[in-house]
């Protein structure tokens, strides 16, 4: 199960990465930190159901900046290694047409399902447990 994991992530860096030539080191670590991000919140909204923990609400604007300034500086330290991306490549370069299609449906599924599960978490759970 890790190794499926470890592959989709290596697959996910290369298909962002080859999106297009703007800049692609940046827009990797932008779709990692948008979906990091979004599981971040989604784990926090799932906590706060289940245990009723609530969000630090008496944080105000410059404390939640200083926050996300804070966590994606560490997702940049943690996942920008476009020297060994270069290796990820080698391993899906020679991938034909319709593995492409099929993988690049997959990534673009799986940023959207992450992206907007912050939003359809907590209407799920209204519209059936509330």
């Amino acid at each position: 199960m890790i190794s499926r994991i470890q592959k989709f992530y290596r697959y996910f860096v290369y298909r962002i990465y080859h999106i297009n030539n703007n800049d692609p080191e940046m827009k990797v670590m932008m779709f990692i930190c948008m979906v990091h991000s979004s599981l971040v919140v989604s784990g926090l909204i799932i906590f706060d159901i289940i245990f009723n923990i609530g969000y630090p609400h008496d944080l105000d604007k410059s404390e939640w900046t200083l926050l996300v300034i804070l966590f994606f500086a560490i997702q940049f330290l943690i996942f920008f290694r476009p020297s060994k991306w270069k290796t990820y490549f080698k391993e899906f370069e020679n991938e034909t047409k319709e593995e492409k299609r099929k993988g690049t449906i997959l990534v673009w599924r799986y940023i959207i399902f992450t992206t907007f599960s912050p939003i359809y978490i907590p209407v799920i759970w209204d519209a059936f447990f509330r």
